[in-house]
Order: C-alpha cells, then structure tokens, then sequence
C-alpha cells in the first residue's frame, strides 16, 4: 500500500482520483482490472474544496493523485502543496476525451504509473498521453 511518509517506493500505490474523476465508472473499471485500490475525492472531501486543502491529505497518506489538471503545476500554492508533501501526481494531458476513452487511456498508462511509484522518488508529476504513454515531467526541485 502506500509508504507512510509519502517518501520512498510503493509497491502497489493507491491512487486517489480528484473530483472531476471520482465518478467515472470507466476508470474504477481500469483499476479494479489491474488490481489497483483506488480512493475517490468525494468520500473524502466536499465539491469544490481547495486543492491546497486536499493535497496534503492525499499526499500524507501516500495516495497517488490522478487528475487532468496540469494547472498544479504552474499554481504557486498548489506546486508548493505538492513539493511540501510529496505527492506523486499523474495526470492526462488532454481533458476532452470521454470517460470510456480515459479508462482505456488509463489501462495503457497503469503498468508505467505502477512502475514509476515504485522507482521515482516522490515528489513528481507525470503526464498521461491520449496513447497511454507516461513521462516524468516535473520533479519541484526548482
């Protein structure tokens, strides 16, 4: 399961699906078949509540954040939430594909995710491509 310190590997990540994919049945789907334990936003938190607030939580508990908002990144209070907790973060880069589409996306994408928490140490981000294909594309180290 998830490390304790949101710091090292994880041999199995959990993967926490943000708001905007915590109802898509198409990526419970994806997970379920790849054994993949997964949290889901709004059995956590309330609609609309500030990513600085979540992300902590998330990443404390060693979850492994899974979104289509690049944004973080480029937000100072949440790219410090980010950097100041070492959460692992995946996120696809195109947010205009269906549910059905991103399951089967994210069913390319789960043996790299897989793969990368268990090597890459935390934080980072990583981006999901429309071919399922995953780079690390920020470490906030800078």
């Amino acid at each position: 399961m998830g490390d304790a310190e949101g710091q090292g590997s994880l041999e199995r990540p959990v993967i926490f699906l943000d708001e905007n994919h915590c109802g898509n049945r198409h990526l419970h789907a994806a997970l379920d078949a790849f054994g993949i334990r997964y949290e889901k936003h709004l059995d956590h938190f309330p609609r609309g509540i500030e990513d600085t607030v979540w992300i902590p939580v998330v990443a404390v508990k060693g979850w492994v954040l899974l979104t289509s908002d690049a944004r973080i990144r480029y937000n100072s209070l949440e790219k410090n939430a980010v950097r100041n907790n070492n959460l692992r973060m995946f996120y696809f880069t195109r947010n205009d594909i269906g549910g059905a589409e991103m399951g089967a996306v994210l069913s390319k994408a789960l043996p790299k995710i897989v793969s990368l928490c268990g090597t890459e140490t935390p934080p980072f981000a990583a981006s999901i491509n429309r071919a399922g294909e995953v780079n690390i594309r920020d470490n906030f180290r800078t």
